[in-house]
């Protein structure tokens, strides 16, 4: 297996183990985070810890992942006056 395959597929198992952690939530709990989630987002942080992993620097991987919380606090938001009408 090259270097390519091995990244591709550790990517992978990163991305389906968090995944797996979204599906075995307590729902009562974070329900709204977890159905405000878009497949998209669970791969983008992925991508994110992925690009960031080594490097001592944080703050750049800590803006990108606000903004991406950002983006999906306006889902949870949503969701919640969705309910409330």
């Amino acid at each position: 297996m090259d270097e390519l395959d091995q990244t591709s597929h550790a990517r992978e198992g990163a991305l389906s183990a968090l995944r797996e952690v979204a599906e075995v939530a307590d729902r009562e709990r974070f329900g709204f985070a977890i159905d405000s989630f878009e497949a998209d987002d669970y791969e983008q942080i992925v991508r994110l810890a992925w690009r960031y992993q080594f490097d001592d620097d944080r703050s750049k991987f800590k803006r990108e992942l606000r903004q991406l919380q950002g983006h999906v606090s306006e889902r949870i938001l949503a969701r919640l006056e969705l309910m409330n009408e």
